[in-house]
This record gives C-alpha cells, sequence and structure tokens, in this order.
C-alpha cells in the first residue's frame, strides 16, 4: 500500500521540529516496515529531500527566510501538490491558521484529516481575519477524521455531521519511561514560544505572584515567535532573577531538563492531547495548567487543574504542586497511567483505519 502522508513540518526544519514531525515519524516509520510512506512537507532554508527510517520526505511550496510565509505557501500548494501525488491514501495533517486546505477537492484519492491544527477561531481571534469561516467551509469536503479525543470529534461532527472518524490517542517513546528522577530542581515550561497558544504570559504573571516564596526556578524551554515579548514581560514582572530561559530542547538536552524538573507548567489556550504532554507523563512529570475542555482527558490523579485563565487562582496551584505530599504521588502515576499510549498501537489503529476507508471507497489494499 502507497501511503502519502502530508505535514508541513518534519524533524530537519529549524524553525519547528515541534511534536506533530516527531508522531508523523514514529507511527510513518511503523507503517513503513509494510508499506511505502512518502512525507511531503515545507521547503525551509537549506531543505533537502531524504529518506530516513523507510520513510520519503518530499518538499514543497516555496523557500523564504520568514517561516510563516513559508507555512503560509505550503498550505496554499497542497490543493496542487495532491494534484501529482500517486497513492492509495492520504493522510493530512491540518495546519494553522486555516487548518484545512481543500485538498479533497482536488483529487480522487481517499483523504483522511488528522486535527493537529483545528483551531480556526482562535487564530481568527488573533490576526484579526476570518480564518475560522474556511475551516466551517472546508471542512465540509471532507469525508475521514482521525481525531485524537472527543474534543476534537465533538467539534468536527458539528461542522459535518457526516464525518467518518476513529478516535486514536498519541504515542509515547520508551526512552521517556528510561528518564531517572533526580533531585527536582526547577519547574519546567517546555514548547513553542506562542503566547496567544501556549499561555506562556499566564504562566509568567502567576508565578511572579508567588516566586519569591515557591522555591524552585522556573525554566523556560523552547523557541518562536514571540520570544523578544517574553523577555520584556520577565522584565515588566522583575522575576529576571527566578525565570531562566535555555532555549530549544532536543534529545539528551531534554531528556536532562525533565530529568531535573519537578513537574510540567502547562499552561496552555487550547492545546489538544499534544504529544509533549504524554512525554512529560512518561517522564514522571504530573502537569499543571487550566481546566479546559482539552485536559479533561488529564485526571486529578497526574495533573492539578486552575480555573480557566484565572492568574490567581493558577499561582495556588503552582504554589500547591510544590508541595512533595501532593506532587510525589502524581510523579509516580504519570508513569504508570501513560503505559498505555505506544506508537505501534498507534500505527496499528491508523492502518485499520485506513483499510475501513479504502473499503468503502471500494479500493483495493494491500
Amino acid at each position: 500500500m502507497k501511503i502519502a502522508i502530508i505535514d508541513m513540518d518534519n524533524l530537519k526544519n529549524p524553525y519547528w521540529a515541534a511534536g506533530q514531525a516527531r508522531a508523523t515519524r514514529e507511527v510513518g516509520k511503523i507503517l513503513a516496515l509494510k508499506h511505502t510512506v512518502t512525507v511531503y512537507t515545507s521547503k525551509y532554508s537549506g531543505w533537502k529531500d531524504y529518506a530516513e527510517d523507510g520513510i520519503q520526505y518530499n518538499h514543497v511550496g516555496l523557500n523564504f527566510s520568514n517561516p510563516f510565509i513559508n507555512n503560509v505557501l505550503f498550505i496554499i500548494a497542497i490543493p496542487f501538490v495532491v494534484r501529482k501525488i500517486q497513492a492509495d491514501i492520504v493522510i493530512e495533517n491540518f495546519n494553522a491558521p486555516t487548518s484545512v486546505s481543500f485538498s479533497p477537492i482536488f483529487t480522487k484519492i481517499p483523504v483522511i484529516a488528522l486535527p493537529t491544527m483545528f483551531n480556526a477561531k482562535e487564530f481568527a481571534r488573533k490576526y484579526k481575519l476570518p480564518f475560522h469561516w474556511v475551516e466551517k467551509i472546508g471542512f465540509k469536503f471532507y469525508k475521514y477524521l482521525l481525531p485524537y479525543s472527543e474534543v476534537d470529534s465533538k467539534k468536527a461532527r458539528s461542522l459535518n455531521p457526516n464525518i467518518i472518524y476513529k478516535i486514536v490517542h498519541q504515542g509515547v517513546g520508551e526512552e521517556y519511561f528510561k528518564i531517572t528522577q533526580k533531585k527536582p530542581k526547577f519547574i519546567l515550561f517546555l514548547g513553542r514560544f506562542d503566547i496567544a497558544q501556549k499561555g506562556i504570559d499566564l504562566l509568567l504573571r502567576a508565578y511572579a505572584k508567588v516566586s519569591a516564596k515557591i522555591g524552585y526556578t522556573l525554566v523556560i524551554a523552547g523557541h518562536g515567535p514571540d520570544e523578544n515579548k517574553i523577555d520584556n514581560l520577565i522584565k515588566e514582572l522583575k522575576v529576571g532573577k527566578f525565570v531562566k530561559i535555555v532555549g530549544p530542547a532536543y534529545g539528551k538536552k531534554k531528556l536532562k531538563l525533565m530529568s531535573e524538573a519537578l513537574f510540567v507548567a502547562f499552561p496552555s489556550r487550547h492545546d489538544e492531547m499534544c504529544l509533549w504532554a504524554l512525554e512529560a507523563l512518561a517522564g514522571g512529570l504530573p502537569l499543571v495548567g487550566f481546566d479546559i475542555s482539552e485536559s479533561k482527558w488529564l485526571s486529578k490523579d497526574i495533573s492539578l487543574k486552575a480555573k480557566p485563565f484565572d492568574i490567581n487562582h493558577y499561582a495556588e496551584i503552582l504554589l500547591k504542586a510544590t508541595d512533595l505530599k501532593v506532587i510525589n504521588p502524581m510523579r509516580k502515576n504519570a508513569r504508570i497511567i501513560t503505559r498505555k499510549y505506544t506508537w505501534e498501537k498507534v500505527a496499528s489503529e491508523f492502518e485499520k483505519f485506513i483499510k475501513i476507508v479504502l473499503k468503502k471507497e471500494g479500493r483495493k489494499n494491500e
């Protein structure tokens, strides 16, 4: 079977190399053991088509020095790219800000959507452009979906009652379960520096209220468009001596940070079951965030949640999470509960759903 995956990001992209790129790689390399897998991804400075872990990566679109322009051009290019794809199935990762690309209109190959970015309304609010209307119109052309949770599937049904879907959670690598927990030194935030989505401003404002008595430094790892805004906010709140920005964290650096953290601050305004959340839990790090719809899957055994976007309450929860009597049982539970999320299971569920789709479409699958 020939499987084509459309994913703007990939692990060699210097601008992103984010969680979905990792998910594409992990699922793709398992599927590639039995099938032909090709990923169509965005261009970036220094791009070059390559093959790795049995997956062929082909770069499409145009290349500019600005990653946001590259992303927009990639979305625009998808309808033209999908017309030339020769495959049995196309798996399309949704991208910000519009989510959809209208790809099913331009190909006879069945398209399965992955709602990796399914928050056009939030981006419309951020940029004051009607991206949510594009999403609303475009999603009606999709027939198949692999959502991560009931949150996405509920939204999908509201936009397209005829959507055929199967909920498949993310997976997590074995290396995170092998992290040896050392004596905790700090609270860790790790993620893209995107204030509107990731809520880093909420975290800093809440942390500032308890920074003098919380007893743990706040370490912020990552990179992204709002780095200067974050620096300025740290100065404004006068918490520079309590907050440390350590830049992008991959590989050994990431694992080392996780081994020395007490818990993970997860203050997102909107963030589906993302890969980092599972990695943190597998590393024995509970999540401390807000009680939003996307976090319903996080039980009280592995997380603490404040009232949505209430800075005062979040400050209280951050302080509460430093109580070892509260957090240590959660650190143990986190690894136990996360054991069920494996990439082998994810890939198997993908393959089963692909076969269902091909059967419905009257196509052979091998």
